[in-house]
């Protein structure tokens, strides 16, 4: 069992806890109730925190800049304006939430948990790593690669305010941005029962947006804004390893072998592709990968890292069809949207709208 995965990435919910009543079992229910009620009480608006002569330099600071990405976000990429991050919680652990993915062992197809408003999701999110573990060991029984991992942050796409948490003081201080873009991205836009779009499409905006704003807030010359260039460039490269990892996974379990033979196979195309990771890495401008490179994968850990960074190859390619415009390239997803059509079908479009319809600044 996988549980310490790219652990600063986060997933897009931990539990969206109304569209949830009725979804689950009455103990998962009392479960996830309890915790977010937890963290709602525990919420202190972030003009308090600031002037509060107990809190740390560090939290003041982090609320600040929050306040100043989240304008960023809504005045110059067209984001929603929301009452996120309005507000601070610290925890006293060292995520908010954990969360469990599973992964048929032959296939790679991710098991999927169905809720409603957001429909099919490929993970569970629990307030307590055991329970997350227990939840882990009930998939295994079942014969499903499992993978755990925590979250600092997530989305409850505008059913309440989320809150900054003080587990984002984990993030560098680089990727603050990146991270609050993210999460205020899924505010924006969110396609039903399409995850893999929705975190990816999160991920690219994140990337860009956070990169933007450091630009403008301390200059392109800046130490700061050339670790967000490095860490653009590694997820980028990530994507395109993991792409390319799926592939072979994906014409071994198409073949007509028997399921042994398949599973016997596999753990080959993992030591290779282990090999093959370990040069990419050395390329690579941090550390941020090394859970990742020791983990032991399998297909939940490869679907989950490929939910974020794997169609990063395909949106920069439409990024820069649209004049590497950020505003419009996230105009373009939100036309498409409220035109009624298939994100993933926008995407692989490539920045041609049908019928002439305007993206963007071309709107009037």
């Amino acid at each position: 069992m996988n549980t310490s995965v790219h652990p600063w990435r986060r997933p897009l919910a931990g539990l969206l806890i109304l569209p949830l009543i009725g979804a689950c079992s009455p103990t998962y229910l009392f479960h996830v109730g309890v915790g977010h009620a937890r963290i709602m009480m525990a919420r202190r608006p972030y003009a308090d925190v600031l002037k509060d002569p107990a809190a740390t330099s560090q939290d003041k600071s982090l609320l600040l800049e929050v306040q100043q990405v989240k304008r960023f976000g809504e005045e110059r990429l067209g984001l929603a304006d929301t009452d996120n991050f309005d507000s601070f919680v610290r925890l006293d652990r060292p995520a908010v939430s954990w969360i469990v993915v599973g992964a048929e062992k032959t296939r790679l197809s991710a098991h999927e948990w169905w809720f409603p408003f957001v429909g099919r999701v490929p993970y569970k999110g629990y307030y307590n790593p055991d329970q997350a573990r227990r939840e882990a060991a009930a998939l295994e029984r079942r014969g499903l690669d499992v993978d755990v991992r925590p979250v600092a942050a997530y989305s409850t796409l505008g059913y309440f305010a989320d809150p900054v948490f003080s587990t984002f003081l984990r993030f560098p201080e680089a990727a603050i941005p990146e991270l609050i873009l993210h999460e205020l991205t899924h505010a924006t836009l969110f396609a039903r029962g399409q995850v893999d779009f929705n975190e990816g499409f999160a991920t690219f905006v994140g990337q860009k947006g956070g990169l933007a704003f450091l630009e403008e807030r301390y200059g392109a010359d800046s130490p700061l804004v050339a670790e967000s260039l490095a860490r653009s460039r590694d997820e980028l490269a990530f994507g395109r390893f993991v792409g390319e990892v799926s592939e072979r996974l994906e014409a071994l379990y198409e073949s007509p072998l028997s399921d042994e033979e398949k599973i016997a196979r596999r753990e080959k195309v993992f030591r290779e592709s282990k090999l093959s990771f370990a040069k990419l890495r050395e390329r690579f401008s941090s550390n941020s990968y090394d859970d990742f490179a020791e983990a032991e994968w399998n297909n939940a850990v490869i679907l989950a890292n490929r939910r974020y960074y794997g169609d990063l190859p395909r949106f920069e390619t439409l990024y820069a069809a649209l004049g590497g415009d950020l505003e419009k390239f996230v105009a373009y997803f939100v036309d498409a949207k409220e035109r009624g059509e298939d994100l993933t079908d926008a995407l692989e479009r490539g920045g041609n709208p049908p019928g002439g319809a305007k993206t963007g600044k071309e709107r009037s």
